[in-house]
C-alpha cells in the first residue's frame, strides 16, 4: 500500500463520524516540517502522527510532531497509532 492510500484509508473513518467536519488531505514533495507548517497557515487544525517507540520513549515527540506543534499557527493534533 503506497503512503497516500494508506493515509486515506486511515481518515475514511473520521469522515464517517464526522460527517461534516471537512478533511482534506494532500501529497507533496519535500521536507515534513516545512509543508506541514505551509499547509497549517490556511487550515482550522492540522493532525500529525508520532509513532513512539514504548517505554519512556513513547512519551516523547518525534522531531517533525514537535516542530509543528511549536510552529503552527493552529490547534496541532499530535495522535499515536
Amino acid at each position: 500500500m503506497t503512503a497516500p492510500s494508506t493515509a486515506a484509508a486511515r481518515i475514511c473513518p473520521a469522515r464517517d463520524v464526522c460527517v461534516d467536519l471537512v478533511i482534506t488531505s494532500e501529497t507533496v514533495d519535500g521536507r515534513p516540517v516545512p509543508a506541514l507548517l505551509a499547509a497549517s497557515r490556511h487550515a482550522a487544525a492540522v493532525v500529525v502522527g508520532s509513532r513512539g517507540h514504548g517505554g519512556f520513549a513513547e512519551l516523547r515527540l518525534g522531531s517533525v510532531s514537535r516542530a509543528v506543534l511549536h510552529h503552527a499557527p493552529c490547534p496541532v493534533a499530535v495522535v499515536r497509532r
